[in-house]
């Protein structure tokens, strides 16, 4: 989910093709599918004209304020069924797209592709092993921070990244187990992470702690507007940080389903928010929107 203000959302899901696309003009929701393109996954924009959607077999596509066209079609290792998981960058020159292609375990050939002066250059992702779902760059010191989940002997796990001089230090890492989880978010600029029940920022080389969450619902996945603005997704619904203590917003009609009902999306405004909640238990996708009175 993605949106350049609270009248020009996007987002995607994995749902039925004619309805794989929706965008919210502030009043309504428009859903449709877009001929030849496949199966979008994220989607990330600059400008209400510069919005790109990640796909599959290496497709990214552009929307330029009146309809979506084939922008790239990218291929690793002589491979073309890339599925391209997100994108992320600071400026329509300088972007980020990420994802996978598979192996014989599923998703697990690594793949960062990084759009800079109108080129196209492939990370080498060798050291990698798994889909890469988050990379951002953490502002006040250029640094990029990414998320690799995939597992070797059939043990999921998710790893955090940094990526320097062409290199991944591994800074954390754990198995798909609730509490344990691991993920990454940009917040007013600044890369957040979330390692088990911490959240933290690294300074100098370092962790350093924001919020230790003791409630055992904590699903490890957050967005914020700052330090002191935090929401989390928890497995039985959204709640909030406000610097002092944590609240709950809403609490997911399926609770705790299995699958568990997540959040996949968020797109965060100064005073509206917009939450993408898959729905398992129903197969549908919902968009909540909140107000701040």
């Amino acid at each position: 989910m993605w949106g350049s203000s609270p009248s020009d959302v996007w987002a995607t899901t994995s749902s039925n093709w004619d309805v794989s696309i929706s965008h919210f003009n502030g009043s309504q929701w428009t859903s449709y599918g877009v001929p030849g393109l496949i199966q979008p996954n994220g989607v990330y924009g600059f400008t209400s004209d510069y919005i790109l959607i990640g796909a599959e077999n290496g497709q990214i596509w552009r929307f330029d304020g009146n309809s979506w066209n084939l922008f790239a079609e990218l291929t690793k290792d002589g491979r073309n069924d890339i599925v391209f998981n997100d994108i992320w960058g600071d400026s329509p020159d300088n972007f980020f797209a990420f994802g996978a292609y598979p192996d014989e375990y599923g998703y697990n050939n690594s793949v960062i592709a990084h759009f800079n002066n109108r080129t196209w250059i492939m990370f080498n992702t060798n050291e990698l092993y798994g889909i890469v779902t988050d990379l951002y760059k953490n502002f006040s010191d250029n640094r990029i921070y990414l998320v690799v989940n995939g597992g070797r002997n059939l043990t999921d796990s998710t790893h955090v990244y940094e990526y320097t001089q062409e290199k991944y230090i591994k800074l954390y890492g754990n198995i798909w187990t609730k509490g344990l989880q691991a993920d990454i978010s940009l917040i007013n600029n600044e890369v957040y992470f979330i390692l088990g029940n911490e959240i933290a920022k690294r300074k100098n080389n370092q962790f350093q702690t924001i919020l230790i969450v003791d409630n055992p619902n904590f699903y490890q996945r957050i967005w914020g507007r700052g330090s002191k603005d935090i929401f989390l997704l928890m497995t039985d619904g959204l709640a909030h940080f406000n610097g002092s203590d944590i609240q709950y917003l809403f609490h997911f009609t399926f609770g705790q389903a299995t699958p568990w009902t997540q959040i996949f999306g968020a797109a965060l405004f100064e005073s509206e928010v917009f939450f993408l909640v898959d729905e398992p238990p129903t197969g549908l996708s919902l968009v909540y929107h909140g107000i701040l009175k």
